[in-house]
């Protein structure tokens, strides 16, 4: 029994350096968490290394360092006092060595005027007297084509990726009549500058009474696309195909679309005023081509065969050059939907070997266009 006590009597008198060791510790560490500060966690750390709270204290100082004590709700209401009124932004916060900043990526309003083909990022930072703006930056976003105005769309989200934070926001680019547009998804990471932006363009597909916000048909701009071995522009562009609202068309009926939309903005006074028009040159996956090569009745001249047929909601002319073997649009207008009230183009014919001419029946009145070919002419 002796011998018992007198090994518990050891074991207790080699605990107790140990205990009060343990009681200090702890009494540091609460007393640093209570106050916390940089000296305070870095006095801790230098004193106990080996500290079962040391894990603990190096998450809270790298919370004090870098991690923003506002959410995004917070950055958007502090930049809006910051940046001119109705401007329309998004927000984010970042602390970087203990410094607050506030990335503010703006489309534009009244009085921030920006250009179409980028988003502005202006940086606020917090100094002693509180936040001042410490930079812009305008990212090349996605082109703007003849697009008019663009808005924000959908929700915006933080975005993690390997400790790097991207804020992630779409927009809608939109042309005059609001038939055009271009859906754009973004992100850009404050910790690194690292900005991208993957983009669908296409045809509005919406219709009043559409409980959704949007509808496009249309394809991924592949050209704009770079920089695809980063991950968050993959994940972005599964997004994007992964939207239910953005429907990928076939590549030979996007070409096609394209070319139509290019003809009719580049010619608006077609069927009024216009004497001279503009075509342009098609791509021989366009289904255009392939409608031409399937149509009946195609019109010869010399220099020129030319076909008429309706194609996607259009009546087109589709000429081939025999010159330089390419196919040209030299014709779109909406197809006729009603024979008695509507203009109805009705046939096609050469008159020489440069001019073509486009016979018309409007109610029980007829009148014919002629189109010269080569000069681009057109007469009434």
């Amino acid at each position: 029994m002796r011998k018992i006590l007198t090994a518990l009597l050891v074991l207790l008198l080699a605990a107790a350096p140990l205990a009060a060791q343990k009681k200090a510790e702890t009494k540091l560490y609460n007393k640093t968490v209570a106050a916390p500060s940089l000296a305070a966690f870095d006095k801790f750390l230098k004193k106990y290394p080996s500290s079962v709270y040391a894990p603990d204290i190096l998450a809270r100082k790298d919370t004090l360092l870098n991690i923003s004590p506002y959410d995004m709700a917070q950055a958007a209401a502090i930049a809006a006092g910051l940046l001119p009124e109705d401007t329309e932004f998004r927000a984010i916060a970042d602390r970087r060595e203990a410094v607050d900043r506030i990335y503010a990526v703006c489309l534009g309003g009244p009085e921030m005027l920006i250009a179409l083909d980028v988003v502005r990022i202006v940086t606020f930072k917090q100094e002693k007297g509180g936040w001042t703006q410490e930079s812009v930056y305008d990212a090349p976003a996605a082109p703007d084509g003849d697009t008019a105005c663009r808005t924000f769309v959908d929700s915006t989200s933080v975005l993690t990726i390997r400790d790097t934070r991207y804020l992630r926001f779409n927009y809608m680019l939109s042309s005059l009549d609001g038939l055009a547009q271009t859906y754009v998804a973004a992100a850009y990471a404050p910790q690194t500058d690292d900005f991208g932006c993957v983009a669908f363009e296409g045809n509005s597909e919406w219709t009043v009474g559409d409980s959704a916000p949007y509808r496009l048909s249309g394809r991924i701009n592949e050209v704009a696309l770079s920089g695809m071995e980063r991950p968050f522009m993959r994940l972005m562009l599964q997004d994007v195909r992964n939207n239910p609202l953005l429907e990928e068309i076939p590549e030979n009926f996007y070409l096609t679309d394209a070319a139509i939309n290019w003809w009719l903005t580049e010619n608006p006074d077609a069927l009024t005023t216009a004497r001279h028009l503009k075509f342009n040159i098609l791509q021989e996956e366009s289904s255009l081509v392939e409608e031409y090569q399937n149509a009946k009745g195609k019109k010869n001249s010399s220099k020129y065969t030319a076909a008429m047929f309706d194609h996607r909601g259009y009546t087109v002319i589709v000429v081939y050059q025999k010159d330089d073997k390419n196919y040209v649009l030299a014709w779109a207008e909406p197809e006729c939907k009603n024979h008695y009230r509507d203009r109805l183009l009705n046939s096609i014919s050469f008159d020489d070997a440069n001019t073509l001419a486009m016979d018309y029946y409007h109610g029980n009145r007829t009148f014919k266009y002629r189109l010269n070919l080569t000069s681009k002419n057109l007469r009434r």
